[in-house]
């Protein structure tokens, strides 16, 4: 793995930034912006060389909300290419030597781990705001599906596409959640609390342990749901990730395929040997999962491990999980897949030694969002 940018890199302590923008020190609150989100008259390269030079007209509607609310745009911020991928490699973690930033909002969680920005907003299609949220000990909240305004973002991958932001601290992420939301509902108060005792079948032994002291002090019930096969639904996003990718980017595609890095390139190849049979099929078994995780979801609250493992070193390409060796992507999405599938709202809180989901009903997100900030009071 290189750990050379797709652009040009600032100096050490900055390197998180594709655009840096001025008043970077001073107060209003500033907003760092994963580069797939549009910010006028900035570069929105997504990370891919052939988008070099494509500079915004206008502002993401996002973007343009939180000016509106009084947030400075700190910069752009770098992403792994197109959005594919979960280590953001180039980009160093500044509360952890050596271990990864977790992507693919990789630049936006490093420029809120840094001091940078109060907020960092981003995009999950997998897991890409709450992996790096895991990576950098950072507070973050994934909307449900259509609770937040896409207009200006670059998609991966429309199905599963939703924006999120990382914060710091608690009080940060919740000042600025009504603002990423559309139709924010006041007074929301904490769910029943779960926890999956299906992920922590899924985790490493010295996660599920630390997971079940916080579980356990937090007096969450076990859930032992049956959760739908794991590889058939990873298998089903993975497939419509690719195809839904290649129609975003088909115009670049056909005309400078060199553009494209090896990873992505492999993915777009992909997806041009599929058949309607098999798109239809991927759709099928996503809608199916779709109902019944939605259905199982709400009106509570379920707890589970952000990550199955400890978090990687930056140059990680393959671990280990329940002794079988496997790409870190696959591994990083492990516990976060199935709520992009679902189109579900997730928060997470960064305990000691451990960051935790919070996974709750469709359209639920203010209840969700109260339920894990009660939470990480409660364990304070």
């Amino acid at each position: 793995m290189t750990l050379s940018p797709p652009g040009t890199l600032l100096s050490a302590g900055d390197d998180a930034f594709v655009e840096p923008l001025p008043g970077l020190s001073s107060p209003p609150p500033r907003l760092a912006v994963k580069d797939m989100i549009a910010v006028k008259g900035c570069v929105q390269g997504a990370g891919l060389p052939v988008r070099a030079g494509r500079i915004a007209d206008e502002d993401a509607a996002l973007v343009a909300r939180f000016r509106a609310a009084g947030y400075a745009i700190a910069g752009t911020t770098h992403s792994d290419a197109a959005g594919f991928g979960t280590m953001t490699p180039w980009v160093t973690n500044p509360r952890h030597e050596g271990r990864a930033v977790g992507g693919s909002s990789g630049g936006a969680a490093a420029s809120v781990a840094a001091g940078r920005a109060e907020i960092g907003l981003g995009t999950d299609t997998g897991g890409s705001v709450r992996i790096p949220a895991a990576y950098c000990d950072l507070y973050a909240l994934k909307v449900s599906n259509g609770r937040a305004p896409t207009e200006g973002i670059l998609p991966l991958s429309p199905t599963f596409d939703a924006p999120g932001i990382l914060a710091a601290t608690a009080k940060t992420l919740s000042a600025a959640a009504p603002v990423l939301l559309d139709d924010w509902r006041d007074g929301a108060t904490p769910l029943p609390l779960h926890y999956d005792a299906s992920a922590l079948r899924a985790a490493e032994p010295e996660i599920a342990a630390r997971f079940a002291v916080i579980a356990s002090a937090l007096e969450a019930a076990a859930d032992e749901g049956t959760p739908p096969p794991y590889d058939e639904i990873a298998f089903a996003h993975s497939t419509l990730v690719c195809v839904e990718g290649l129609a975003v980017h088909l115009a670049d595609w056909t005309r400078a395929p060199e553009g494209f890095p090896p990873t992505i390139a492999d993915a777009l190849h992909y997806a041009q040997t599929l058949g309607a049979a098999e798109i239809d099929a991927a759709r099928a078994t996503v809608a199916t999962t779709r109902r019944s995780l939605r259905a199982h979801a709400k009106g509570r609250v379920l707890m589970r491990p952000t990550l199955p493992m400890p978090p990687a070193g930056r140059t990680v390409e393959t671990v280990a999980l329940a002794g079988v060796s496997q790409p870190i992507t696959n591994a990083n999405i492990r516990l976060t897949l199935s709520a992009n599938v679902a189109g579900l709202p997730v928060a997470v809180v960064p305990f000691p030694g451990l960051s935790v989901q919070f996974v709750g009903g469709f359209g639920e997100d203010e209840a969700v969002l109260a339920t894990a900030l009660a939470a990480a009071a409660r364990l304070a």
